[in-house]
C-alpha cells in the first residue's frame, strides 16, 4: 500500500504511479491511496492511471480536525487489505500513514522524503516542530528512503535518523518521450520563432519556487538579449502577483504564463535553456526531464538540483541568493550556442541514471531485503 497526501501535478505523484505500475509488472499485488489536493493545485489525470487506488477524502495537506477522521480512515483500509508494506510520500501522508500502519500492525513501513520542509517554508518555531515530529514518528518506521545523497546528509544532520536506516532511491521517470522530441517540429507546433531565446520554466505558482527571482533575472536578461522569452508552464496562487510584477519590470511582452501542459516535451524540445530559481527543492522533475530532452539548465544550487545538474557540464548552478549570478549565466547560455549544445548532450547522457525501471527495481530489492530481516527477526 502506497500512499501520498495528494496527486497534484508534481514529481511526486508521478513517481508513486510509476513505481506501483513497475511493481505490478513484476509480481507485487499494489493498492496506490491518496489523498485531496487543494484549491490552487491541479490534480493529475486520475482517469489515465492504470493502477489500483483509493482516495482518502479527509487526506489533505494542512493540519485540521479532520486529520483524526483520514487516520481513522486509513487504518481501516489497512485492516481491509492488510498489506506487508506500507510506503508513505509527502509529509502528512507520511505521518497519518505511518501511525496508521503502527496501529493496524503492518509488518514493513517504509517513507519517502521527496525533499524536506525544516527550512525556508515555515517560520523557525514551526520548522522546528516539524523537525521533532518526524524524529518521533522515524521510531515507527523501518525504513527512510531519499532521493539523493544530499538529502540523506541532511537526515541525518537534523538527527532524524542514523545513516543506516536511510536508504538513497533516485527519482526514476519515463524518459523516452523527452529523448524523442525534435526542436524544429517543436517550435512550429507550439508557433515560437526560430530565432527567439526561449527559457522554459515549470512548476507549481508556489512561494518556495521564487519566480519573483526569476523574473527580477530575466529582466536583466532581456536587457543584455533582446531575443529572449520566458515561458512559465504551470499555475498557482502567486499567478496574479507574478504577472503583475512582469508588468513593473516591463517584460510582460517577453514573459508567456501558458498554464499546465499536456505537451510539456515539445516545450523541452523548443527550448534554448530551463531555468529553476527555488529556495529549495527535492529531486525536481522538470531538471531531469530537462536534462533527457538535452537542454542545459541555469538554476539555484539548493537540495537535490546539485545531484541532477553539473555544473559546468550539463548546466550552471548559482548560489539561491545570487541574483546577478542567475541573470549572468542566463545570458550566457543565451549568447553562445556551443555551449548549450555542448551541455545539452551532456546531460541527455548523464538522464539515463534516471530512468523508472532502475527506480522500481530499486524499490522491489529493498522490500524483499526489509522483509527477509523481519523474518529472520532482525
Amino acid at each position: 500500500m502506497r500512499i501520498i497526501t495528494r496527486l497534484a501535478v508534481s514529481g511526486p505523484a508521478t513517481h508513486v504511479v510509476l513505481a506501483n505500475r513497475g511493481l505490478e509488472q513484476r509480481g507485487w499485488e499494489t493498492v496506490l491511496v491518496h489523498g485531496t489536493p487543494e484549491r490552487d493545485e491541479e490534480e493529475i489525470d486520475l482517469a489515465g492511471i492504470d493502477v489500483p487506488m483509493a482516495r482518502i477524502m479527509n487526506l489533505r495537506r494542512p493540519v485540521a480536525p479532520r486529520d483524526a477522521a483520514a487516520l481513522l480512515a486509513l487504518v481501516a483500509l489497512m485492516r481491509r487489505y492488510r498489506p506487508i508494506v506500507v510506503h508513505t510520500h509527502h509529509s502528512k501522508g507520511g505521518l497519518l500513514g505511518r501511525l496508521a500502519a503502527a496501529i493496524a500492525r503492518v509488518p514493513i513501513r517504509v517513507h519517502t522524503f521527496h525533499g524536506t520542509v525544516f527550512e525556508g517554508y515555515f517560520s523557525p518555531r514551526v520548522s522546528r516542530a516539524i523537525v521533532r515530529v518526524e524524529r518521533a514518528v522515524a521510531r515507527l518506521t523501518t525504513q527512510l528512503v531519499v532521493l539523493t545523497d544530499a538529502h540523506r546528509a541532511e537526515l541525518v544532520e537534523w538527527r532524524v535518523a542514523s545513516p543506516d536506516r536511510i536508504e538513497v532511491v533516485p527519482l526514476g521517470l519515463e524518459l523516452g518521450r523527452f529523448a524523442s522530441a525534435d526542436r524544429t517540429a517543436s517550435r512550429r507546433r507550439l508557433g515560437l520563432d526560430d530565432d527567439l531565446i526561449a527559457l522554459v520554466a515549470a512548476g507549481r505558482f508556489a512561494p518556495i519556487k521564487r519566480l519573483d527571482r526569476m523574473l527580477r533575472a530575466f529582466a536583466r536578461v532581456r536587457a543584455e538579449v533582446p531575443t529572449a522569452h520566458l515561458y512559465l508552464l504551470g499555475d498557482g496562487a502567486l499567478r496574479q502577483d507574478l504577472e503583475g510584477l512582469a508588468a513593473s519590470l516591463g517584460v510582460n511582452d517577453a514573459v508567456t504564463f501558458a498554464g499546465w501542459r499536456d505537451d510539456v516535451p515539445d516545450w523541452y524540445a523548443a527550448a534554448d535553456v530551463v531555468v529553476n530559481s527555488s529556495d529549495n527543492e527535492g529531486t525536481p522533475l522538470a531538471l531531469i526531464e530537462a536534462a533527457a530532452s538535452g537542454r542545459p539548465v541555469v538554476a539555484t544550487r539548493v537540495g537535490g538540483v546539485a545531484d541532477i545538474v553539473d555544473d559546468g557540464r550539463t548546466g550552471l548552478l548559482v548560489d539561491r541568493e545570487d541574483l546577478p549570478g542567475f541573470a549572468d549565466g542566463i545570458t550566457r547560455l543565451a549568447r553562445n550556442a556551443a555551449d548549450r549544445h555542448r551541455m545539452g548532450r551532456a546531460a541527455h547522457q548523464a538522464s539515463a541514471r534516471f530512468g523508472s525501471d532502475r527506480m522500481v527495481n530499486d524499490l522491489d530489492l529493498l522490500y524483499r531485503r526489509l522483509l527477509r530481516e523481519r523474518r529472520r527477526g532482525r
